[in-house]
């Protein structure tokens, strides 16, 4: 799936690439996940086929977002599937013992990185959302993110999870 860089996403859509809203747990009860600030979402590394900036990141930026990753500080949208990356021209690092996505390897630790589920990084101000791929893109294809993205994650910015989604019991009708 290909959005560009820095698209802002329409207000009141939910914290994810897709229309439907992000389900959540709350005790027993089943309901939406919903930012708990009405921050405006801005898309980062939904590539598709097209690499639109190459060359380093700082090494901060990739250890947050890897760190975040490790620990499944991650948003699980539950119902979009995987997604391959469409950069790969082959299937090598893909398939190996029959799981699903690359082995991405950083400072001497390797992860496999399923095509499911995404990041959203909090400036205060605004909201970045980035696939789990991002990690795979910036390591194993050279992606450079845009430098606010880069810069937040490196600084105070927040990576929030799962637990930092605020519970709605009902989606509302006009979203």
């Amino acid at each position: 799936m290909q959005i560009d860089d820095l698209t802002k996403i329409p207000e009141n859509h939910p914290p994810s690439p897709y229309s439907f809203p992000v389900p959540l747990k709350n005790g027993e009860i089943w309901g939406y996940g919903i930012l708990p600030d009405k921050l405006p979402i801005f898309t980062v590394g939904w590539l598709g086929d097209f690499l639109p900036e190459e060359g380093e990141v700082d090494p901060i930026c990739i250890d947050r977002l890897w760190q975040a990753f490790t620990e499944k500080q991650i948003i699980i949208d539950g119902t979009a599937g995987w997604h391959d990356c469409e950069l790969c021209d082959g299937k090598d690092n893909w398939y190996p013992d029959e799981k699903v996505g690359p082995v991405v390897e950083w400072r001497d630790e390797k992860a496999r990185i399923r095509g499911y589920g995404h990041f959203l990084l909090s400036s205060g101000q605004k909201v970045y959302m980035a696939p789990t791929l991002i990690l795979h893109y910036i390591i194993d294809h050279g992606y450079k993110p845009p430098l606010e993205f880069v810069e937040t994650a490196m600084g105070s910015g927040n990576i929030l999870g799962m637990d930092d989604l605020k519970w709605i019991e009902d989606w509302p009708s006009n979203n």
